[in-house]
C-alpha cells in the first residue's frame, strides 16, 4: 500500500494539556453496542495525501464532511488544494507541493490549534474551525462516543509494516504477534463500529476510502484521539452534541490555544 502518512509523533504533555470531556456528563455516558452508518451518503476524499504527508489536514476535512452528511446534508463544496495551504502554514513551509513533500508531516494538536484560532480556509464564505477535546486512548466508551454522539473520531495513530501490507478489504487487525517495523504515524477519522469487544470491527475514513479495522487494532495502535465539535454543521435540535457543555468546551479550548503571557 504506497500511501502517504504525516502524523509527527505526540506531545504527552500537551495532549493532556488540551481540552477534555473528563467533567461533561459525555464521559459517564455509556455507547450504543453498535453504530452501522452504511446508509449515509458519506464519501472521504484523498486529498493528496497519497503523495503527500498531510493526513492532518485531510482528517480535519474529512471529519467536517462526515459531520455535514450526518446533519445537514448541503452538500458542503471544498475547494481543490485547500488541504496544502493549511498544512503549510502549520509546519511554516510554502504552500508548494514541492515544499511539502520535504517535510515529515504535522502535529495533530498544531493543526487543532491553527484552525480553532484562524480557521481553516476551504473556498467558503468564512473559514471551518472545530471546537475540540482531547479523548483518553484507553477510553473505548468515550473512543465510541466520539462517533455516536459527536459524529466522528479525530484518531493519530502508529501504523506497521503488516498494516500497510493489509489488503484494503480485510480488516487492519493486532493479534499480539509482531507488527513488524514501525512506518510511521497517520492521522484518520472513526466513523463507525459494528460492535465494541476486541475482535469486532469499525470503519476508518483514510486515503479516500473506507479502511475496516477491529478494536484490539485501535488498542494497540492509538497514540492520542480527539472529538471534533463544527458548530456551522450542529443539527437545530441540538442531538449531535449530547452530553457536552458546548459553552464551557468552547472556553477551554480559547483558553488553551491563546498565546503565553
Amino acid at each position: 500500500m504506497a500511501m502517504r502518512l504525516g502524523r509527527l509523533p505526540h506531545d504527552p504533555a500537551a495532549v493532556a494539556a488540551a481540552s477534555s470531556l473528563a467533567s461533561h456528563h459525555y464521559a459517564v455516558m455509556a455507547p450504543p453496542d453498535q453504530l452501522v452508518r452504511s446508509g449515509v451518503a458519506y464519501a472521504p476524499q484523498l486529498r493528496n495525501n497519497d503523495t503527500l504527508p498531510v493526513c492532518t489536514a485531510a482528517g480535519l476535512l474529512n471529519g467536517a464532511l462526515g459531520i455535514e452528511a450526518l446533519n445537514t446534508d448541503s452538500g458542503l463544496a471544498i475547494a481543490e488544494g485547500v488541504e496544502l495551504a493549511f498544512y503549510a502554514g502549520c509546519v511554516g513551509c510554502a504552500p508548494t507541493a514541492a515544499a511539502i513533500a520535504a517535510t515529515d508531516g504535522a502535529a495533530l494538536l498544531d493543526g487543532l490549534r491553527r484552525q480553532s484560532t484562524i480557521g481553516f480556509d476551504i473556498g467558503a464564505v468564512a473559514p471551518m474551525s472545530a471546537d475540540f477535546a482531547a479523548i483518553p486512548v484507553t477510553d473505548r466508551a468515550g473512543l465510541a462516543n466520539s462517533m455516536a454522539l459527536l459524529g466522528v473520531g479525530y484518531w493519530g495513530v502508529d501504523l506497521y509494516e503488516r498494516d500497510m501490507e493489509t489488503p484494503e478489504d480485510q480488516p487492519w487487525d493486532d493479534d499480539g504477534s509482531s507488527p513488524g517495523a514501525l512506518v510511521g504515524g497517520h492521522c484518520l477519522v472513526a466513523w463507525d463500529y459494528a460492535g465494541l469487544r476486541d475482535t469486532d470491527t469499525g470503519r476508518l475514513a483514510t486515503w479516500g476510502r473506507f479502511q475496516p479495522f477491529t478494536w484490539r487494532w485501535a488498542q494497540a495502535r492509538l497514540r492520542e484521539a480527539y472529538v471534533l465539535l463544527w458548530p456551522q454543521f450542529q443539527r437545530a435540535d441540538g442531538t449531535s452534541w449530547a452530553g457536552v457543555d458546548v459553552d464551557q468546551l468552547r472556553a477551554d479550548v480559547a483558553r488553551w490555544a491563546a498565546p503565553p503571557a
